[in-house]
């Protein structure tokens, strides 16, 4: 009889068991729940994006394309990507449903699916894995394709391109598929009419030279260039119909690449379409050409007062050439209407190509004369060059390899980050000078940016490889408070030419009822950086193509182990344009990255005794649980 009962209540237990696990299963069926223990909830979805997908009046099809067997390291990629676009399915319900398409599954059609993914906007990634000394390939197109009717929206997961795969790639992809696809999504369901116009006509960044931005900005924005002083309307029109036709020309012709800048830019694709990556690139080159040979008759010039008037936000990266007076003006006056800016400025300029042919070269002013411009929102950018001890590698123009530690080239952050640093990478600058706060103390005035305590500030000085010792800030002794070398400015600005003395022809300009002048601005924002390279892309030579590096690799690592995202410049800016543009909350959307925890410098040489201790307790323990157990079993059958 005991053993009956011992034997129902087994049977008793066995069935309360599966009832509780059948009771969980079908709540968790029809209630979606997920624990997120991590500090900064980095692995839930945020509640802006939580009310996006409850909030779907359309049904969203996701179309994804990373379906198949794949090595390992790949299949961290799907099953993070299958993991998030469940949890998206979850609170989007019966609105949000998901097609997983092979795209190899039919070889005789997988040539045609690709390239009308291609077409679609999507591109693929060759991912480089290596084992055993050897090195294997393989393809993959990470993208996925938003759908809602008629409409879709391309979603480019994994950089297009070709690198080795990591434990950093692999998080990066991870940390920001809830940016990129509610990004995505919102380019469909309410896609932003913001427009952002990077300034030319002073010798500023080329579209070459912020490639890797641009394309970033792109994607969620409208970009464009502007010019304030440009050609009027007639002769404008005749540079596009011109540039349209000499590119025809080039691709009726076959023509291969393309120098612009001494760089080779591809025509056509890897499957032998024009390139459209770089079609709008090349018609633009070719424009900017003409424009420049017309820009040399006066007759054919205007400086019209509303250039502006469609922009929202205005780029000024690197500017290398004077500003005319009534160009001033009419920024200055587009920020009286709350319009606004990000300045990128050097103050002084290197040039390294010097260096490939001599010793020696020296840092000289740059002559765009705005300091005095800028001095009066607030901003003093000072004639100088910050060294760090913190900085960036070098590759030697003189072809003599590689300088490891570039002090011109620091690497900069905040010992108490704000919100637009927070869990991004490092900043990398080179030869940025610092910015002091002026005047008005009603503005609010954040800082962005700063070196480390070990720092030395240079002022119009040589440059040479060989003498790196009196660039090393740890050779100098410095008690000074290290300087601030980017900052915010949010408040209400005075005009540049209030009580200001101006020539009588400009001050009757000024007077002129139709010119609207204002003295004060309406509450807009500005960013002031004190290094035009802060958004400027490298370039690499690969496979015998000229290609743009990403912001946050480092160029000068190319092909060591070493070459892995370290960067976080394009995230920074990212979050700069999302602040002045009111779109805020997708700042912690794209920081949403699980940071590596590093250790403090005074338990670094603690690292060998945590070592043993994480070895050398847990088999103590599994010991003594094997001694414990032993021990007891033996009393309890001995008994």
């Amino acid at each position: 009889m005991r053993v009956l009962g011992v034997k129902y209540k087994s049977l008793y237990n066995l069935l309360l068991v599966l009832i509780i696990v059948l009771t969980i299963n079908g709540i968790s069926s029809i209630y979606f729940v997920r624990f997120d223990l991590s500090a900064d909830k980095i692995h839930s979805l945020s509640n802006e994006t939580k009310k996006t997908l409850t909030n779907l009046d359309e049904i969203i099809t996701a179309d994804v394309y990373l379906v198949g067997e794949y090595p390992a390291e790949i299949e961290k990629l799907k099953k993070s990507l299958f993991e998030k676009l469940d949890e998206f399915k979850a609170y989007g319900g019966d609105n949000f449903k998901i097609n997983y398409i092979n795209l190899d599954e039919d070889p005789e059609l997988a040539k045609e699916f690709k390239n009308q993914v291609f077409k679609d906007g999507v591109d693929f990634t060759d991912i480089i894995i290596s084992r055993d000394s050897k090195q294997e390939v393989i393809r993959i197109w990470s993208g996925i394709i938003l759908r809602m009717g008629d409409q879709f929206s391309p979603v480019q997961l994994l950089q297009k391109g070709k690198f080795p795969i990591s434990q950093l790639i692999i998080n990066q992809f991870n940390d920001q598929l809830e940016y990129n696809i509610i990004l995505g999504l919102n380019n469909l369901i309410k896609p932003s009419s913001k427009k952002i116009k990077f300034l030319r006509g002073h010798g500023e960044l080329d579209n070459a030279d912020a490639w890797i931005i641009r394309d970033q900005l792109i994607k969620y924005y409208d970009v464009d260039t502007v010019r304030i002083k440009q050609l009027k309307a007639k002769f404008y029109n005749e540079s596009i119909d011109l540039s349209n036709y000499q590119y025809d020309s080039l691709i009726a012709y076959k023509v291969d690449s393309l120098i612009i800048a001494k760089r080779s830019i591809p025509l056509f694709d890897n499957v032998g379409n024009p390139n459209k990556n770089s079609k709008r690139f090349i018609k633009k080159s070719l424009q900017n050409k003409i424009i420049y040979k017309y820009m040399k008759d006066p007759s054919k010039i205007s400086e019209d007062l509303d250039v502006l008037d469609e922009t929202d936000l205005l780029i000024i990266a690197k500017p290398r050439l004077t500003f005319s007076e009534k160009e001033l003006f009419i920024i200055d006056q587009y920020i009286m209407r709350g319009g606004k800016i990000i300045w990128l400025v050097d103050m002084l300029d290197v040039d390294e190509s010097v260096l490939k042919d001599t010793n020696i070269t020296y840092a000289k002013p740059v002559n765009h004369e705005l300091q005095q411009f800028l001095f009066k929102y607030g901003a003093r950018f000072n004639m100088n060059m910050v060294n760090d001890a913190r900085c960036s590698p070098l590759i030697r123009e003189d072809g003599l390899g590689r300088i490891p530690n570039w002090y011109f080239f620091p690497i900069l952050y905040m010992d108490e980050p704000s919100k637009y640093l927070k869990n991004v990478g490092p900043i990398k600058a080179r030869y940025i000078c610092s910015i002091d706060t002026v005047g008005e103390n009603n503005i609010k005035k954040t800082p962005l940016l700063k070196t480390s305590s070990e720092f030395k500030v240079l002022r119009q000085t040589s440059v040479n490889y060989q003498n790196l010792y009196n660039y090393n800030p740890k050779n100098f002794e410095n008690d000074a408070e290290p300087p601030v070398c980017a900052w915010l400015y949010e408040g209400i600005f005075n005009s540049n030419y209030q009580n200001r003395s101006v020539s009588k022809d400009f001050k009757k300009f000024i007077s002129n009822p139709i010119v609207k002048y204002k003295e004060t601005s309406i509450s807009t924002k500005m960013v002031f950086i004190g290094d035009g390279d802060i958004i400027r892309n490298d370039f690499l030579k690969i496979n015998d193509q000229i290609k743009p590096v990403l912001l946050s690799f480092e160029s000068a690592d190319y092909g060591n182990p070493e070459f892995f995202p370290r960067y976080g410049n394009s995230m920074f800016f990212q979050n700069l344009v999302d602040e002045l543009l009111d779109k805020s909350e997708l700042i912690p959307l794209r920081s949403k990255m699980n940071m590596p925890r590093l250790l403090k410098k005074d338990v670094y040489s603690e690292k060998q005794f945590w070592q043993l201790i994480n070895i050398i307790i847990p088999i103590i323990i599994i010991t003594l649980i094997g001694f414990l157990n032993q021990y007891f079993r033996k009393k309890k059958y001995v008994n």
